[in-house]
């Protein structure tokens, strides 16, 4: 993984849209002999201009809470993991407004023995949250509610709300990032 890591910060800093980001990587991974294919999920905020790209190497889609606490996974098209030399990635585009979380995921969170990924996935997009929770207190209840001590796999969660940044016009929002 740290082998990925390496070369997705090398292709993200050339500042190119997250499909081309999976592209890349995917090329750079298929052709070194000896690397396992890996699933990874990109996404790039806009907090300015209230967007987010997401593309998807065969991870699964992330979570969005709305401000009243419903939440809905986003739709993202799937393209192949990396490493597999297929490409064929696409970002898809959302709306993220302020008070908006966007919640991201290792499969470790969702996955039992024996049950359906899309059961697995709706149980996660059925959980409701009060409105106000902070992003810590979401992620708190995210972990609690699906068990993650118990957990079979590898359990990480990243969750993200735009924020305004005090003394700057609402053009220039930030996002800030707590992960567990």
């Amino acid at each position: 993984m740290s082998a990925y890591r390496s070369a997705l910060r090398y292709i993200a800093s050339a500042d190119l849209p997250p499909h081309r980001v999976l592209r890349q990587l995917d090329d750079i991974a298929a052709t070194e002999g000896g690397r396992r294919p890996a699933t990874c999920l990109l996404a790039r905020a806009d907090p300015g201009r209230g967007r987010l790209t997401l593309s998807s190497a065969g991870h699964l889609p992330p979570l969005l809470i709305e401000q009243d606490g419903r939440a809905a996974l986003l739709g993202v098209p799937v393209g192949p993991p990396l490493g597999t030399g297929f490409g064929g990635y696409e970002s898809a585009t959302h709306e993220l407004a302020p008070g908006q979380t966007l919640v991201l995921f290792t499969d470790g969170l969702v996955e039992r023995r024996g049950e359906d990924i899309d059961s697995s996935l709706a149980r996660l997009a059925a959980l409701r949250f009060t409105p106000g929770d902070g992003v810590d207190h979401i992620l708190d209840t995210i972990l609690a509610r699906l068990d993650a001590r118990h957990a079979e796999d590898d359990v990480a969660v990243l969750a993200a709300r735009p924020q305004p940044r005090h003394g700057h016009p609402p053009a220039q929002e930030g996002a800030e990032p707590t992960a567990r």
